[in-house]
């Protein structure tokens, strides 16, 4: 169990990396095709529509056919995409298409992972691979931007190429390496999403949570560069290194701390995550140096590191065996939707006035800190 769990660590930190490769080129090449800066957000927006849309159908399908198969479809199209992207380059509309099989082939690829790992440990177990995962993610991250944007310098299609390679040598590495977890049942994969009763439960709770707290990190990853620059007239090299040591946080974090947690000490870490989160939102507004907007980070992405990973992995706790792919892939279709909207609100705001949007997400946090609340006493309730 423990080296299949490595495999896809592996695979995982595969995906991230090759993906986060681009994150540095998508703005130059916005500027070499001369075109308006909406696209920017329009390339990402399409991304996750395509990912809400998409993950509910792969979620059915892994729980009606097994995990394997759409982890393998989800790196064929991924890999796809990039290709495509770097072939196509300088045609706006083919990138739209593009950047819409992406986002489906990631649906399929975080439902399948995700839930690989859930069909391999048991509850006790859950939370602290779940956290090994979501490190291999953060890790991914980290090094990916700064490859990227080296490669980046021979040409802008060349991150991409680059990126179809990782992502092919993770397809070929799950075809011989990756075994399936799952045997469906008689009765699994009945319906297209989760029955419309498993909202009215406590879960329900948690699902909803998931998208209040995706979209205040969209939200601020999408506008704290701009803050930074009205404020301290920050440069890209010193917000990729503010990011840089974010990550490597959120990791440790994800690696470490969450490993160690035993069944049933969710609640009170939860909490302190969405604690940290709330301080650095109300404390960004104030932002006067380089040190104190990399405290703010620190604190936002240790805490999200801390929320985000125990609700995906209390979520899967809740679900029944031949139902935890249609699980997984509700929460990445909330996860999805708040990436969505999360730039959407905050930008706007910012536009109004530049410290509105963390004093929203300061509320937004609150609001899913009372959501987390509730779960967890009428959990207490029921049992």
């Amino acid at each position: 169990m423990k080296k299949m769990i490595l495999f896809i660590m592996i695979i995982q930190f595969l995906i991230y990396f090759g993906f986060s490769m681009i994150i540095p080129v998508i703005p130059e090449l916005i500027t070499e095709l001369g075109v308006s800066t909406l696209h920017m957000g329009g390339l990402l927006a399409v991304y996750s529509i395509a990912s809400f849309i998409s993950a509910p159908y792969f979620g059915r399908l892994s729980d009606r056919n097994g995990r394997r198969p759409i982890l393998l479809y989800g790196l064929l199209a991924f890999s796809l995409s990039f290709l495509l992207f770097g072939m196509f380059i300088d045609v706006l509309w083919v990138l739209y298409l593009t950047r819409l099989l992406g986002g489906a082939a990631s649906g399929a690829l975080y439902t399948a992972t995700t839930s690989m790992v859930a069909d391999l440990t048991t509850r006790e177990e859950r939370t602290r691979f779940m956290g090994l995962i979501g490190m291999s993610i953060g890790l991914g991250f980290i090094f990916g931007p700064g490859v990227g944007g080296l490669l980046s310098q021979i040409s802008l299609s060349f991150a991409y190429y680059m990126t179809t390679i990782v992502i092919v040598g993770a397809l070929i590495f799950s075809l011989f390496k990756i075994e399936e977890t799952y045997r469906p049942g008689v009765s699994a994969g009945k319906d297209i999403t989760l029955p419309s009763e498993y909202f009215l439960k406590p879960v329900g709770i948690l699902l909803v949570s998931t998208f209040f707290v995706i979209l205040t990190m969209s939200g601020m990853e999408s506008t704290f560069q701009l803050l930074g620059i009205e404020k301290i007239d920050i440069t890209p090299t010193e917000m990729g290194i503010l990011f840089v040591v974010g990550g490597i946080f959120n990791a440790a974090v994800q690696g470490g701390f969450i490993g160690r947690l035993k069944d049933g000490q969710e609640y009170p870490v939860m909490i302190a995550g969405q604690v940290m989160t709330l301080i650095a939102f109300i404390l960004l507004p104030f932002m006067s140096s380089l040190l104190f907007a990399g405290v703010c980070i620190i604190l936002l992405m240790t805490g999200n590191a801390l929320v985000k990973t125990l609700l995906t992995s209390q979520i899967t706790k809740e679900a029944h065996q031949d139902e935890m792919g249609r699980m997984t892939a509700a929460t990445y279709s909330l996860d999805s939707l708040g990436r969505i909207f999360g730039p959407l609100v905050f930008n706007l705001l910012f536009v109004l006035t530049a410290g509105l949007p963390f004093w929203f997400g300061a509320v937004m946090t609150l609001l899913s800190t009372y959501f987390i609340f509730q779960y967890f006493r009428k959990r207490r309730t029921l049992a």
